[in-house]
């Protein structure tokens, strides 16, 4: 091959990228998101009154009633709530500035974060990726692509402010 039909393309690395700390990915992104989301809804409590006791019924998410007796943790061990709150709330980095929740900053204007966020509460549910995608009117292979779009860029965003992967 000749020099001048050889092209050479340069990309700048990252300087987060030129390490040998491991990375977050999007599928890890997905996974810290949904996790995050389990020990919110086990932690958090009721705000307000108590429950209308005998006089109504109470309405429950399924599976929340009666609270399930398992031996395994429904959230990775691995989730703190330390780390729930960095992921749902925002955190300070090493250099004191604010860093936003996982789900804001850019993502907020992107078509991409309604699908992640869908995502997350479908797996919550226990709801397939096929069934929510029917329920919602989406084509599944234009939704894959959104869901892991706006995860990755969770995971460029967090790897660039040095978030060690759990």
């Amino acid at each position: 091959m000749k020099a001048s039909a050889l092209h050479i393309i340069q990309m700048e690395i990252p300087d987060y990228a030129k390490g040998d700390r491991e990375l977050w990915t999007p599928k890890l992104v997905r996974a810290a998101l949904v996790d995050a989301f389990k020990l919110l809804r086990r932690t958090a409590g009721r705000v307000g009154p108590g429950g209308l006791k005998a006089f109504w019924p109470e309405y429950f998410e399924p599976g929340d009633y009666p609270p399930e007796k398992t031996k395994v943790s429904p959230y990775s061990p691995r989730m703190t709530v330390t780390r729930m709150e960095m992921v749902l709330l925002g955190w300070k980095d090493g250099d004191g500035r604010h860093q936003p929740a996982w789900l804001q900053g850019e993502l907020l204007t992107m078509p991409e974060r309604e699908k992640l966020v869908q995502w997350v509460f479908a797996e919550l549910r226990g709801e397939s990726d096929g069934r929510l995608c029917e329920r919602k009117g989406w084509a599944l292979p234009t939704f894959k692509r959104h869901r892991d779009r706006a995860a990755g860029m969770i995971a460029q965003r967090v790897n660039g402010a040095g978030v060690e992967v759990w």
